[in-house]
């Protein structure tokens, strides 16, 4: 996967009014990307802010990757980049959880922005073979995240790949679980609130209860969102369904 669409230049820049009449702005700034002699402007943030270009966020982080000694890949399935924010996805194909159905390799998400809509994070998680879809395991293996106030330092990936590695049992007990759990009420509300209920509707294509096992329903969720769903969408709405179901 060429990363060169990942490295467009940024930088900071003073905001200048138009009106010089009018007073100045104070402890803000833009953040621009110069294009063809010109300087596209991608967000105005506080002066708080610390800009991280996605060059010197990728390479260390798959410098520390590489350093794993494990075979990886980069996958482009569910990653993406915008001006604003981007979502850099990493695959281990040797490292699987599995299903009755299929073998999910281990995944890890990097994540960057430019407007403060999120911090610099990195989110575990998988895609289901058979299908390709697209899974979060936050909830049991836990996330990293930096607040671009603080910046950031990639100094723990191995320390943090080994956890993960520690509760891939776990997540394998709690797929069991979900298999052999049916569908409650409960769980129909708490996935309205994350989804919506029109979109989680479209999803059942039934207003009732569907007489499934959570492992079933949360497949056909996760296949919605990794087929249906724009590649900026998917994250939080993979991130708030793995909450629901405690992955």
């Amino acid at each position: 996967m060429n990363l060169e669409k990942f490295y467009f230049p940024v930088a900071e820049s003073h905001i200048a009014l138009a009106d010089a009449s009018l007073p100045e702005i104070a402890g803000y700034k833009a953040i621009v990307s110069p294009q063809n002699g010109e300087n596209k402007v991608i967000s105005v943030v506080k002066d708080s802010y610390k800009l991280i270009p996605n060059r010197e966020l990728i390479e260390p982080f798959l410098d520390q990757v590489s350093n794993l000694h494990v075979r990886w890949r980069i996958d482009p399935s569910h990653s993406f980049c915008e001006l604003n924010r981007m979502r850099l996805q990493i695959t281990f194909p040797d490292i699987m959880i599995r299903d009755e159905e299929s073998e999910i390799p281990l995944s890890l998400y990097l994540h960057n922005s430019y407007d403060m809509s999120e911090g610099v994070r990195c989110l575990w998680g998988g895609i289901r073979l058979a299908c390709s879809n697209g899974l979060l395991l936050g909830t049991i293996m836990g996330t990293f995240y930096s607040r671009h106030t603080q910046g950031f330092e990639f100094k723990n990936i191995q320390n943090q790949f080994d956890r993960a590695l520690e509760k891939i049992d776990k997540v394998q007990s709690r797929i069991t679980h979900l298999r052999n759990t049916p569908v409650s009420e409960t769980l129909i509300e708490d996935l309205q609130k994350t989804l919506g209920k029109k979109r989680l509707a479209e999803i059942l294509q039934t207003d009732r209860v569907p007489d499934a096992s959570q492992w079933q329903l949360m497949n056909d969720i996760t296949y919605y969102i990794s087929h249906q769903v724009e590649k900026p969408k998917r994250g939080d709405l993979q991130l708030g369904v793995s909450k629901v179901f405690e992955l």
